[in-house]
């Protein structure tokens, strides 16, 4: 089930007003993957927070399909998860959407949550981040993930 803390996001980000005249205000948004209803909850409400605009899923599942309605900025994906993992998560993305800005998060077993956090780095996430991690780190990640996408 998706969750979302607001709308839906269009399917790429508005550049001006529907006048045409006038820059908005862009509102980033994010999907976060993780099948800890507290995390996930955590996460959601730091980013909401913030300013983000945040959906939700249990497991990578739904991915492709939000990817395919709605401008996604950034993915912030657990790790270890059923159904269908961070790994398998980041490695599909990597062909369909490659230039998606991926934070990737683990709290398992420390002996494999290091190896874990390596195979996504290897896959391309841009910043991966152990459980459990201050607030403030989730935000900066996702800022300059962000701010190196736009440049």
């Amino acid at each position: 089930m998706l969750e979302s803390s607001n709308r839906l996001a269009p399917a790429t980000p508005p550049a001006t007003s529907p006048a045409g005249s006038e820059p908005l205000e862009y509102t980033p948004t994010v999907l976060v993957l993780d099948d800890d209803e507290d995390c996930r909850a955590l996460v959601t409400a730091v980013l909401s927070n913030a300013g983000f605009l945040v959906y939700a899923l249990p497991d990578g599942r739904g991915v492709n399909e939000i990817l395919s309605q709605n401008y996604i900025d950034l993915l912030v994906t657990d790790i270890v998860m059923p159904e269908r993992d961070g790994i398998e998560t980041i490695a599909a993305l990597r062909s369909s959407h490659p230039r998606l800005p991926v934070i990737a998060m683990s709290g398992d077993a420390p002996k494999n949550m290091n190896l874990y956090l390596n195979i996504a780095k290897k896959l391309g996430a841009f910043r991966v981040l152990n459980k459990p991690f201050r607030p403030n780190e989730l935000l900066v990640a996702a800022r300059e993930a962000l701010l190196r996408e736009s440049t």
